[in-house]
């Protein structure tokens, strides 16, 4: 089935709007200037009034697509709209149908507002005060029949670990080689990461740059470590340090992740759960002595998704652990505390990546 045409520019701008108007508080107005379309380089025009007659100008730009490698033209056009209209506090929109979560994100850190009409609304005005921020859709209505939308498949996630744990400059073909994944399925990766301007490349060249961080949560946002796998629970009455002994006189069958794995690399607060991956969770069970458990479980053993968990695997403190990148995406969509030992984790990526990245 096709989907749903996305709508003229006159509509958006009309739509956004009014739902610029639906989402200030009472007391507060839009006003659209009459008699042109706006400031040279900017759809519309306006004012936003607050209850004491207090007004911010702003401007609004409005494309019938934004993607996060637009965002940037975007700002410029808009702060070249400002500088020649000459009014101080200017606040700065951008507007489209649908504005996808990452877009958000880097339109928040140009700078700028943003409204779509499903809801998606960021409004900042110094003068008068206010900040407004609603949520919309988080998935595209009006998408391409031909383009990726998620990375949650296993030809996506092999792409993104080889992205993450490989530093560029690499070409297309290579990369597949080294992802172990079909040319194709890169290439619709490729698309929606470029898209979201989170890979650059060169025109049908290669691969220049990786925002590694920024992919790493965007993963996050289509993948989940309990949702994904397969994850059967247990108990080690005799705590984390015989659970580790035992690991570290075995040489494969499985690569510890979650709080576990990062204690070896950025220690934040002492383990209350040990997960790691098997393909094998009756044998490594048996083997290592664990009681089945749905209360007090403080061991996850996790049949992966796709056997991109296990590549690239390093041997830290005795046990095998996951890559850096794959324990990264496994905290941020952990249970507990998990998150924010991934924000610890990102932050030691990031000051340590000869570390973790070939």
């Amino acid at each position: 089935m096709a989907s749903p045409a996305r709508p003229s520019e006159p509509r958006i701008r009309r739509q956004v709007l009014s739902a610029l108007s639906d989402v200030l508080p009472d007391g507060w107005t839009v006003v659209v200037d009459g008699g042109r379309p706006g400031a040279p380089g900017a759809d519309s025009a306006g004012r936003i009034t607050g209850p004491d007659g207090q007004a911010a100008p702003f401007l609004l730009e409005v494309k019938r697509s934004l993607e996060g490698r637009n965002v940037a033209a975007v700002e410029m056009q808009l702060r070249s709209s400002a500088e020649r209209l000459g009014v101080p506090d200017v606040v700065l929109i951008a507007a489209a149908p649908y504005l996808s979560p990452a877009t958000q994100e880097q339109l928040t850190r140009a700078g700028l507002s943003y409204v779509d009409t499903t809801g998606n609304v960021s409004l900042r005005s110094s003068r008068p005060a206010i900040y407004v921020r609603t949520a919309g859709a988080t998935r595209d209505p009006w998408p391409s029949d031909e383009t990726l939308q998620s990375l949650r498949g296993r030809g996506a996630a092999r792409a993104v670990r080889a992205l993450l744990d490989f530093r560029p400059p690499y070409g297309v073909r290579e990369l597949a080689t080294r992802a172990d994944v079909p040319l194709a399925s890169l290439a619709r990766t490729l698309d929606l990461l470029e898209r979201e301007n989170l890979v650059t490349r060169t025109t049908r060249g290669p691969i220049t740059d990786v925002d590694w961080q920024t992919l790493i949560r965007r993963w996050a946002r289509d993948y989940d470590v309990a949702r994904s796998n397969q994850v059967a629970t247990f108990l080690e009455p005799r705590g984390f340090t015989a659970l580790t002994d035992k690991l570290a006189k075995l040489e494969r069958g499985y690569a510890i992740t979650g709080a576990l794995a990062a204690q070896r690399y950025a220690p934040v607060a002492p383990t209350r759960l040990a997960a790691m991956y098997t393909r094998d969770v009756v044998g490594l069970s048996d083997h290592l002595g664990l009681r089945p458990a749905d209360a007090g479980a403080n061991v996850w053993l996790i049949e992966p998704y796709d056997d991109v968990v296990f590549a690239r695997t390093g041997l830290r403190d005795r046990v095998v652990c996951v890559s850096a990148a794959q324990l990264a995406v496994d905290l941020l969509t952990g249970p507990g505390r998990d998150p924010s030992e991934g924000d610890e984790l990102l932050a030691w990526m990031k000051g340590n990546e000869d570390a973790w990245r070939s």
